[in-house]
């Protein structure tokens, strides 16, 4: 083998076994894979702690199983998954772009709830009052504890 051809192999193996890489065929593809999924778990009961469609699942589960089902890997909790993506501009913001909120002290940048943007102004998000549903960006308490909008680092 050549010094080319294993580079090559090499660069080819570190891309599948990199943990968050999305297998999409495209970013396109991705964000599209991420916002279909979200729309399968419209009305799983909300579960703080919860990781599963059928019993019940909190925002983070929801925003990681979402990405996890395109092929991308997340953390656990909202705080985390805030820290591991990359700040957008409101005129950036594309379907599939996470949104955090500072649910418990509004006003701050304590992160302890997340949402995916699906496009036209709505978000969808497991709250604790109505489970998976879709809201709108623009609904004043909402608006009111929006703390960052953020991008998978792979997009």
């Amino acid at each position: 083998m050549t010094a080319k051809s294993i580079l090559a192999a090499a660069l080819l193996a570190a891309a599948l076994l990199a943990p968050g890489r999305a297998f999409a065929v495209s970013i396109a593809d991705a964000r599209a894979s991420v916002v279909r999924e979200t729309m399968t778990f419209l009305n799983t009961p909300y579960l703080w702690g919860g990781m599963h469609p059928v019993t019940g699942m909190d925002c983070s589960a929801f925003t990681k199983l979402v990405y996890a089902k395109a092929g991308l890997n997340l953390p656990r909790v909202a705080r985390d998954q805030f820290a591991q993506t990359l700040h957008l501009s409101p005129s950036s913001v594309l379907p599939g772009d996470l949104i955090f909120f500072a649910m418990k002290k509004p006003g701050t940048a304590h992160v302890d709830h997340v949402g995916i943007y699906v496009g036209k102004g709505f978000f969808v998000h497991a709250s604790f009052t109505n489970g998976v549903h879709i809201d709108s960006v623009y609904n004043p308490y909402y608006f009111a504890r929006m703390v960052s909008l953020r991008k998978y680092s792979g997009f």
